[in-house]
């Protein structure tokens, strides 16, 4: 009988439902509640591990589900992202990232429309060329100053720009022979 029982507790712990209890992230391991059981530090799974990695962790309090190779807590294997109720969508066309702070990043790619909402500071390093092709129109909306550091800007090929707004030294008046691709604002 007691062979029996141990047969169906390893059955019950092959996939087993549990909540995150601790996370520890400079090892890449959590502890996990599932039922009465408390698991020891196990690994969670993550998309990539290899020479291209994410990084992801799993927050205490988060619903996951462990699969323990041959019914073995001390095997498992944490998989993350069962919702409970905190969906941060109900559409089916949507992509959708939420942070912690309120940040999020949204596709609709029934849309086809990216938005990303950042509650902080946002950096774009890039070590290389860039190019931004637009197919209409832009905007842009800066609140404080807004400052271009170039070795050089070439403007619609780079010929030299001169605005109406601009005064000219000769005549104390503005230019009267300005560009029609730029403007300026006081």
């Amino acid at each position: 009988m007691n062979t029996l029982a141990e047969a169906f507790r390893l059955i019950n712990n092959l996939i087993r439902i549990g909540t995150v209890s601790e996370v520890d992230h400079g090892r890449a391991r959590a502890r996990v509640k599932a039922g009465d059981n408390l698991t020891g530090w196990q690994p969670w799974m993550t998309m990539r591990a290899g020479t291209t990695v994410d990084w992801d962790p799993p927050t205490v309090g988060e619903q996951v589900v462990l699969i323990s190779p041959s019914g073995d807590l001390a095997q498992a294997i944490i998989i993350t992202g069962l919702f409970r109720q905190n969906a941060p969508s109900t559409s089916a066309d949507e992509h959708k990232r939420v942070y912690p702070d309120g940040s999020e990043i949204t596709y609709d790619h029934a849309k086809k429309e990216l938005v990303a909402n950042f509650a902080g500071k946002v950096n774009v390093n890039i070590t290389g060329d860039a190019t931004v092709n637009i197919g209409g129109n832009a905007t842009t909306a800066v609140a404080g100053i807004c400052k271009v550091n170039a070795v050089k800007v070439l403007l619609n090929g780079g010929a030299p720009v001169v605005t109406t707004a601009h005064i000219c030294h000769f005549t104390g008046t503005p230019h009267t022979d300005g560009s029609t691709t730029v403007s300026a604002g006081k």
